[in-house]
């Protein structure tokens, strides 16, 4: 067969082979189109929104490989477009619930949005609000300037709401949206901090009972004065016998006097002057300028307009002023001292009396120096022992010493023997006293034991301050020293002024009645002198009255001073009371005494204060003769 017949079969195979891969390679190509169509339709539909499409990756073939890394990647879309989303979510319910106040705004300051937070501070809705401008919400013409020109810093403003005005605190923060310039302003209603900050300021500065100014706004206005060298002057103001009034009628009739005389001070207080109230009833006026030459004409006026009463609901109550003037002078180094020299101007106008002026002078400066070392001492003497009883005889009618008033001496290392009359108010001015009287009564139980041992049946006589019965157990507190010293209780007396008495209250009535159970006696001392003695005498358990020395010193030749003498001695003996009668100092007063039954006669014509030794010798020696 020739080759040619031969090779013609393969040929056509041949020929059919690469026919048939044609066919084949082009069918692949439209598959590997239709597939790649595929994965660009799920392209677009993820675009589109749909999450769920995914491609066709069950062929491992290249196309398949990159249906697989197509798939993966839309995962990973999907995964950060879900967290955008939850995150914008997230964003957008802190914004709404956020308290603080939030507006969106343009360059030219129009609202584009607003959380419901800024929409209840404007009282308003978003939807309302996005119809402002954010410069049409504040109050003042540079306002939208002023946030502009100090971004990210908060400033306050006066706001629009409701036809009224509030306080309010913005800030503006600049941002891009979208590629756009944005303002964030940030707003909060500050209303009520606002007026708690004027309320603390205002009691910060003023009295809040009577409305003026109080101790801080004074001395910041006296530093003020004293930098710009102004003339200033003080008028320091206390009212006399207040105490008495808050605690008879009680502390609401108190403070609405002192409401009363603050609106008095500022009826005549010259405009510009500062009324101020420092606490309790003390006042103070401050003049500045040429007003301070009117510091004594205003003082004086003060001083007439307080002898008008004061209508407090059903009541006309009466009170004086004590008036102390400085003036501020060369030298004057801070506002309290100034403070400090109207204070001792006010306390020399009341040791004159009350219901007066007095005037600031640098003599009251040394004596309060004075009295400042003198209180030093006595508290040092109190500690070292530098006291002494001193014992004065009381006669009795057989012409005998058989009881003796203990006066506390003080003999101090650097003054010598210290007269009473200069340390008795500082003990008393300072509460020393108390602590004096303690040992005084000690000291004297302790002396009549001593004096009972040597057979002697005297008495002694102890005072007792005002100031002791503001003890909260005052008899308590007597009767545990008797306890430890066991003195003969029934010799111990104790003398009771009428100033004690005058605002007595039920613990001072305790007081008395327990120690008179216990067995001690009780006088009234200074009888006469106050303002109700016979009051007294029928409600308190005294045993006797002890006749003050001024009107003694009138016997016998004063007709006053006999008819009030007589009158004690026979109110007395009508109610079985002894009576002492002290000051006696010439035989005369002696006589006219004991010829009207006065039980007992005290005074230097029988005795001065001497040591109790001195007392024992001149006892024996009366005795002897």
């Amino acid at each position: 067969m020739h080759l040619s017949q031969l090779l013609g079969p393969f040929a056509l195979l041949a020929t059919l082979l690469l026919a048939l891969g044609s066919l084949l390679g082009l069918l692949r190509r439209r598959q590997a189109r239709r597939r790649l169509a595929a994965l660009g339709a799920v392209a677009d539909a993820f675009a589109a929104g749909n999450s769920l499409t995914r491609a066709d990756a069950t062929d491992n073939d290249a196309i398949g490989q990159l249906a697989q890394r197509f798939n993966h990647m839309i995962a990973q879309l999907e995964g950060e477009r879900r967290a955008l989303r939850d995150s914008e979510q997230l964003l957008r319910s802190l914004i709404e619930a956020a308290p603080v106040g939030m507006l969106v705004l343009d360059q030219q300051g129009n609202i584009d949005s607003a959380n419901p937070a800024a929409a209840q501070i404007f009282g308003s809705s978003p939807e309302q609000l996005r119809s402002h401008r954010a410069g049409d919400l504040l109050i003042g013409q540079d306002a939208w300037s002023r946030l502009l020109e100090q971004p990210n810093r908060s400033l306050e403003f006066a706001a629009r709401r409701d036809r009224g005005s509030f306080a309010l605190e913005a800030s503006c923060t600049p941002f891009l949206r979208d590629g756009q310039p944005l303002q964030l302003l940030l707003v909060r209603d500050i209303d009520d901090r606002k007026l708690a900050e004027n309320r603390l300021h205002y009691l910060a500065h003023y009295d809040p009972l009577t409305g003026i100014a109080n101790r801080t706004q004074l001395l910041a206005r006296l530093e003020l004065g004293l930098q710009c060298g102004a003339a200033q002057a003080l008028l320091f103001i206390d009212l006399d016998h207040f105490k008495r009034i808050n605690d008879t009628l009680g502390h609401d009739i108190g403070d609405l006097l002192l409401r009363g005389v603050a609106e008095r001070l500022r009826k005549h207080a010259p405009p510009g002057a500062l009324l101020a109230r420092l606490g309790g009833d003390e006042f103070i006026v401050l003049l500045s300028g040429g007003q301070v030459e009117q510091a004594d004409s205003l003082a004086e006026q003060l001083l007439q307009s307080f002898r008008l009463p004061f209508h407090v609901r059903q009541y006309e109550l009466f009170t004086s002023p004590s008036i102390g003037i400085t003036r501020q002078q060369g030298g004057h180094t801070s506002a309290t001292q100034l403070l400090k020299e109207a204070d001792l101007a006010l306390y020399h106008a009341k040791s004159r009396g009350r219901n007066r002026l007095a005037h600031f002078d640098h003599q009251l400066a040394d004596d309060a120096e004075q009295r400042r070392r003198l209180e030093e001492e006595l508290r040092a003497a109190l500690l070292r022992h530098e006291f002494e009883l001193y014992y004065q005889p009381q006669i009795d009618r057989d012409g005998q010493a058989h009881t003796f008033e203990a006066l506390l001496r003080w003999h101090s290392p650097s003054r010598g023997l210290v007269n009473s009359a200069l340390f008795m108010p500082v003990l008393e001015e300072t509460g020393l006293i108390i602590e004096a009287t303690r040992w005084v009564f000690r000291q004297a139980c302790r002396q009549l034991r001593h004096w009972q041992d040597e057979g002697r049946d005297w008495n002694i006589a102890v005072n007792l301050s005002p100031l002791d019965f503001r003890q909260g157990d005052l008899a308590g507190t007597l009767l545990a020293i008797i306890a430890e010293e066991q003195p003969p209780v029934q010799r111990l007396e104790l003398e009771i002024t009428e100033t004690t008495l005058l605002d007595a209250d039920q613990q001072i009535i305790d007081s008395l009645l327990a120690l008179k159970r216990a067995g001690l006696t009780l006088f009234l001392d200074d009888f006469g002198t106050g303002y109700a003695s016979l009051t007294y005498l029928q409600h308190f358990p005294f045993d006797g009255v002890k006749i003050d020395r001024q009107f003694v010193a009138g016997l016998p030749d004063s007709r006053e001073s006999v008819a009030l003498v007589r009158g004690i001695l026979v109110i007395a003996e009508q109610l079985g009371m002894q009576v002492v009668a002290e000051g006696v100092a010439n035989q005369r007063q002696a006589d006219f005494l004991r010829a009207h039954h006065c039980q007992r006669l005290q005074g230097y014509l029988f005795g001065r204060p001497q040591s109790a030794s001195a007392c024992s010798r001149l006892q024996a020696c009366a005795e002897c003769t």
